[in-house]
């Protein structure tokens, strides 16, 4: 599937002021549990490899990007189901998925409040409120198939929405904010700059336990 979509960042007020605009028909939390492999092999690819967990269903989400220069994104995802979010995926799980042989290993998680609605045909309004690693941050999605409508971005401009600059995606957001802040290393261990680490390490590093591995 390959999907186009503009976003931008909010502020708090900018989230508040757009949830009371618009008639959401759908609120829903998900959480992404983000992977990464040795030497960075997945990032140099333009690949982000997910599972995504909605009501304890889980799927594996494999996303391929395109060079951003704007805040328009294209990328092609591709979806397996999964019984439970594991600690590692090994090198032929890793392969099936993303199409490199490598291993693949837990390093955190990403829960977002989403809400949604159709602005028009082909034309899907996404507000989310994530909050991962101690932050919370908000953003906004347009998902299309067919052309945006101008009242839509004109409604959008007028409460200082522009999208006008590349936004980073979320999983760019939670490398970045683990990064600064939290136990890079382990993350390195991952990356192959020292010995591997395993993901039960990693999430006791970030202060989340083993529990949340299930």
């Amino acid at each position: 599937m390959l999907e186009t979509e503009l976003k931008a960042m909010l502020t708090k007020a900018q989230y508040d002021t757009l949830k009371s605009i618009f008639q959401w028909t759908s609120v829903k939390e998900q959480t992404n549990s983000y992977y990464i492999a040795p030497e960075n092999i997945l990032k140099k690819h333009g690949i982000t490899f997910r599972v995504r967990t909605i009501d304890d269903v889980h799927t594996v989400q494999i996303k391929k990007h395109q060079p951003k220069q704007s805040a328009l994104q294209i990328a092609e995802e591709t979806e397996f189901a999964i019984d439970k979010v594991p600690e590692t995926f090994n090198e032929d799980e890793t392969e099936r998925y993303t199409g490199i042989r490598t291993v693949a290993s837990f390093i955190g998680e990403l829960t977002t409040k989403r809400r949604s609605c159709f602005y028009s045909d082909g034309v899907e309004i996404c507000l989310d409120r994530s909050t991962y690693l101690g932050i919370t941050d908000y953003e906004i999605e347009i998902e299309y198939t067919n052309d945006i409508p101008k009242e839509l971005l004109d409604i959008l401009a007028q409460n200082g929405v522009l999208f006008d600059t590349p936004t980073p995606g979320k999983f760019s957001r939670f490398i970045n904010r683990l990064k600064n802040t939290y136990c890079m290393f382990q993350v390195y261990k991952i990356l192959g700059k020292i010995n591997y680490s395993n993901g039960k390490q990693i999430s006791s590093c970030l202060g989340m336990g083993s529990g949340m591995i299930n």
